[in-house]
């Protein structure tokens, strides 16, 4: 052997060892990151070490949660929802039995207490500050808008307070607030706000994301709407289209609130006095509302607007061509790369409802295939 190939391969020994060595510290960087976030989110108990069974339960009951395969793998699916923008409450508000049983199996349990409800039906509300970019005047409009929002479905009324005596208080903060560790928020994306339930009645939100009310950033509007879920005593719902659904989600014609986050509202504190249910506040709504198809005729020009938000299914056909839906549209994209513009799914296939949850396309035919889930009250 030469010495020059010596070197050579020791060289490529020595890669091999340093490449082994940054993929071992990234999976335990991740495996040590997901304990945390696991904690946190209430799938295991604050403490140090968990056997593999207990860190598998855990990981399952987060899948199910997050609408993912339920298999209790730490995969980079499972990683990457950790990561995504969300509510900083608990998903899991009970953590004994966790250990003991597949926690996805007893999901229809109550997620909202009598314990944890104002006992009287009119509410106030104060804002305590705001960033600076946000004119008072809009803020205002969607605090009371995102609070219409919870009583046009339930008895509760709301109203402004002028003085300190608020139920409710709403306030923006930076990394440790004197929360505690577990509510300190952590900059850009990550936890966005948590609340607190009754009889507490304050809601937080991370000063250093950048909030918008026009779509151009964090949607404020529907995080309020969220966080003051909480504040009346609801927690997360496990329905992916729930607005107390815990992932942050862009705002649209067809997301407001679902009939889980009206049960559980209604649950608390009945339904209105006149009888009649509305989902969205009016013509507040259209004000925070993000960008959609529906909202002008010129939008419909704008061939990479499924990008501006999340969207509901993916898939190739046979050709593959790639199929992106959201609400009732849908764009293809060529191998090539070429964008389609949005197209009506309905015009194509008749009887498909807005906002299905998963699309396939059967490899032996070409036949496409959509999937959505069975509400069950």
């Amino acid at each position: 052997m030469t010495h020059r190939r010596m070197i050579a391969e020791i060289c490529s020994l020595l890669l091999i060892i340093s490449l082994c060595s940054c993929m071992d510290l990234g999976a335990e960087d991740d495996l040590q990151n997901a304990k945390a976030f696991l904690v946190k989110y209430g799938y295991l108990e604050d403490e140090k070490d968990y056997s593999k069974t207990q860190l598998a339960a855990a990981v399952r009951n987060f899948q199910w949660t997050a609408h993912l395969p339920v298999n209790g793998d730490l995969n980079d699916a499972t990683v990457l929802q950790m990561h995504l923008p969300r509510c900083g409450m608990k998903d899991v508000s009970q953590t004994k039995w966790l250990h003991g049983g597949p926690f996805y199996t007893n999901h229809r349990r109550k997620r909202y207490t009598m314990k944890s409800k104002w006992y009287k039906r009119h509410l106030t509300y104060q804002i305590l500050n705001w960033p600076w970019y946000l004119s008072s005047r809009q803020l205002r409009h969607a605090v009371k808008a995102a609070f219409q929002l919870w009583g046009n479905v339930s008895s509760l009324t709301f109203s402004e307070a002028a003085g300190d005596s608020a139920d409710i208080r709403l306030a923006f903060f930076d990394g440790e607030h004197n929360d505690g560790a577990r509510h300190a928020f952590d900059g850009p994306g990550g936890a966005l706000a948590h609340a607190f339930f009754p009889r507490r009645g304050e809601a937080h939100f991370d000063n250093a994301e950048h909030w918008s009310l026009n779509g151009k950033g964090r949607n404020l509007f529907v995080v309020l709407a969220h966080e003051i879920g909480h504040t009346l005593g609801l927690q997360h719902s496990s329905f992916k289209n729930a607005l107390m659904s815990p992932y942050y989600k862009k705002l649209g014609k067809e997301y407001v609130l679902n009939f889980d986050d009206i049960l559980a509202i209604q649950m608390l504190y009945g339904a209105p006095s006149n009888g009649k249910l509305v989902q969205r506040p009016g013509k507040d709504f259209s004000m925070f509302e993000d960008w959609s198809t529906e909202n002008s005729e010129s939008s419909t020009k704008k061939t990479s607007s499924y990008c501006q938000s999340m969207f509901d299914a993916i898939m190739w056909d046979l050709k593959q061509t790639l199929y992106i839906f959201k609400g009732r549209n849908y764009w293809m994209i060529s191998p090539s790369g070429n964008v389609s513009e949005p197209q009506l799914s309905q015009e194509r296939w008749k009887k498909l409802p807005a906002f299905i949850e998963a699309a396939a396309v059967s490899g032996s035919d070409g036949k496409f295939y959509f999937f959505k889930e069975q509400a069950h009250a």
